[in-house]
């Protein structure tokens, strides 16, 4: 997508923005929630406002901020939806919502279907558009939860008809051709926040506030940096292990590496058990370039297996993301479920037992705001006829009071890996959960260990714990305590976040945030990460070794001080000798991503163990300075450059 392309995106997506805002903020005040106070209002509204003032009490400030911060994430909330229904009906995978055309009179096909059948909605505009949004945002809820969830306070207020026209022009000015691109939803997330990205700029200079950080951070990896980081890390890891393969010829990124590394026993062979992690996925573009890597790797290993179950397989084991903004999360899982179901489109062919079953996409919100110590009890109690699996449930909660700011940040690994080990369940329950809970596809495991008890499966506490949660929230929503609800959905998210981040991966990907760090960030840093403290990015990429496996690798766009400042010293004298060693860098310089000011560094790094017989003081990295060139050129010269030194290695 060149530059005119995403500057089209850029006007469509601000004036978008603007109009859902000015409307969201009238529809407010008709539910007497006015800017400065609060006044009463009709019956007929006051079950809606107070599910939104809920909303507003789990906003961080007084009133007024929290109010402020409602509309901003319910105006970006609907516009990814209303992305989400556009890309998704331009690549027909749903029936046309928002699209209008001539001959449906104006209206969407979907529009057009409901006033066939009822006539009545034929001669209620407004309703009928509600109705057909309603009607495809239960569709979308099935697949996409984190976006279409019909419980979302943020996604309450629905435009009148004069709005709605006015978005849907806008919408149709785009070009058809972008809505066929996924990139569109990516780019579209960046530039949301362009004006007020400004706005922060003028005005910070340390300190940030935690809602500063996604907005100074919302910068969209082009797309030959993803595939320079993807080639060189989970293409290398490929190619070791199948040194024969046909894949070799399309990694025309990776770059030749020369060292006696030795990978550690036991590390896992297949790519069904390869775990990629994206620790500040946005809008999951490192996701999304490595799932087209991936399925090729699938379909060249597993030759005798219908191709169309790869797509969702990926999904659910390979491609895992974390971010402290909801909305780049929901855009990365639309993202990522629109790529997949394409794909087995594509894959399906006229097999009749073809089907899309996606169990999981594995996009972890650490946006997590506890607010209430009473319903907290309420729900642990619930808990209790197991004393270790409450403490698994306790500490989740405890360790997760601060993830809004702290995000993958947060170093639980060790401390609940331990705690997992610790539980202990009886034979017969354990039979009793795989059987209910169906997590293992292979035939019933013969355990005859009489009354002896077992560790189960983190998998497995984790979806019994889930499990209640989902209880809990059933039935706040059936008593309409919206309250409970929105602790329960929290609780959700901490057990999942939680389990990614007490997780390990063969390959990392990010473009980790930069700069200082909120308060509370900042005192957890030093604490947790003195090392590299001074930085968010630098405490990225020790957090990021210390997820990933022995022998996997880590694959980063950050900024480029950390390879000269002396308070970086710790970090290239201690971790990028000691825990992992670095193989490819790119230096980059300025105008490497739109709208960012930062000069940027590329790189590859391998995490060490104690038998990979390395000398860190012989081992070679392969450099490319690419810092006199601007925006696309630096590609141009990379790729000469690569092939020279291809040419010369005689690769």
């Amino acid at each position: 997508m060149d530059r005119e392309e995403r500057a089209q995106i850029r006007r469509m997506v601000l004036e978008c923005r603007r109009i859902l805002e000015s409307e969201l903020d009238e529809l407010l005040r008709l539910h007497g929630l006015l800017s400065d106070r609060k006044i009463s209002v009709p019956s007929d509204r006051q079950e809606t406002r107070s599910v939104i003032e809920e909303a507003l009490n789990r906003e961080s400030g007084d009133y007024a901020e929290a109010r402020r911060r409602y509309l901003k994430h319910a105006a970006f909330t609907l516009l990814n939806r209303f992305l989400a229904l556009r890309v998704s009906e331009a690549t027909g995978l749903i029936k046309e919502t928002v699209l209008t055309r001539p001959e449906y009179g104006d209206r969407s096909r979907r529009e057009r279907d409901l006033a066939d059948a009822d006539p009545n909605l034929a001669v209620q505009p407004e309703r009928l558009a509600h109705e057909a949004l309603r009607e495809a945002f239960a569709e979308m809820e099935e697949q996409i939860p984190i976006l279409f969830r019909s419980t979302d306070p943020y996604a309450l207020l629905l435009p009148r008809l004069p709005a709605y026209r006015e978005l849907r022009r806008v919408l149709e000015e785009v070009p058809e051709r972008l809505w066929n691109e996924y990139e569109t939803l990516g780019w579209a997330y960046q530039f949301f926040n362009s004006e007020e990205r400004e706005e922060i700029r003028r005005r910070l200079r340390r300190n940030p506030k935690p809602d500063d950080i996604p907005p100074i951070n919302q910068f969209y990896t082009v797309g030959w940096i993803v595939k320079f980081l993807v080639h060189n890390t989970l293409g290398r890891l490929w190619l070791e292990r199948h040194p024969g393969s046909s894949l070799r010829h399309e990694l025309d990124y990776l770059v030749p590496v020369r060292n006696d590394f030795r990978s550690p026993e036991g590390f896992p062979p297949s790519v069904s058990e390869w775990k990629v992690l994206d620790p500040a996925c946005g809008s999951g573009h490192f996701l999304l370039g490595s799932f087209d890597l991936l399925l090729k790797m699938w379909r060249e290993e597993r030759p005798e297996s219908p191709p169309w179950r790869i797509p969702s397989l990926i999904l659910e084991r390979n491609l895992y993301g974390v971010d402290i903004d909801l909305r780049a999360c929901q855009i990365a899982a639309t993202a990522l479920y629109l790529k997949a179901r394409k794909a087995f489109e594509e894959l399906r062919g006229d097999d009749p037992d073809a089907r899309f079953d996606l169990k999981r996409i594995n996009i972890v919100c650490a946006d997590i705001r506890f607010v209430d110590g009473e319903r907290r009890e309420e729900f642990l109690d619930r808990f209790d006829y197991d004393p270790a699996l409450r403490r698994i449930a306790d500490e989740t909660l405890k360790a997760c009071e601060n993830a809004y700011e702290l995000g993958s940040l947060l170093q639980i690994r060790q401390p609940f890996e331990r705690l997992f080990e610790r539980r202990r369940i009886s034979v017969e329950e354990f039979k009793r959960r795989e059987k209910q809970l169906f997590l293992f596809p292979e035939p019933e495991r013969q355990l005859t260990l009489g009354d002896q008890k077992i560790t189960p499966p983190k998998e497995m506490t984790v979806d019994e714990i889930v499990e209640k949660i989902k209880d809990f929230v059933g039935q706040a929503a059936e008593r309409k305590d919206m309250g409970s609800l929105f602790f329960g959905l929290d609780a959700e998210q901490a057990v999942h976040l939680v389990e990614v981040l007490s997780d390990s991966y063969e390959i990392v990907l990010m473009n980790p945030p930069y700069g200082a760090m909120p308060s509370t960030c900042k005192e957890y840093a030093r604490k947790h990460y003195p090392r590299t403290h001074s930085d968010y990015y630098a405490a990225f990429i020790e957090q990021a070794i210390e997820l990933t496996k022995s022998g996997g690798y880590v694959g980063a766009l950050t900024g480029r001080t950390f390879l000269f400042l002396k308070s970086f010293q710790k970090l290239r004298e201690e971790i990028l000798r000691g825990d992992a060693l670095m193989e490819v860098l790119l230096d980059l310089g300025f105008n490497v991503l739109d709208e960012a000011t930062a000069r940027y560094a590329a790189f590859t790094l391998r995490k060490r163990h104690d038998n990979d017989g390395v000398d860190w003081s012989e081992h070679p990295v392969t450099c490319f300075r690419l810092t006199k060139w601007d925006w696309d050129e630096k590609r141009i010269k990379f790729e000469e450059a690569l092939s020279e030194y291809k040419a010369g290695e005689g690769d």
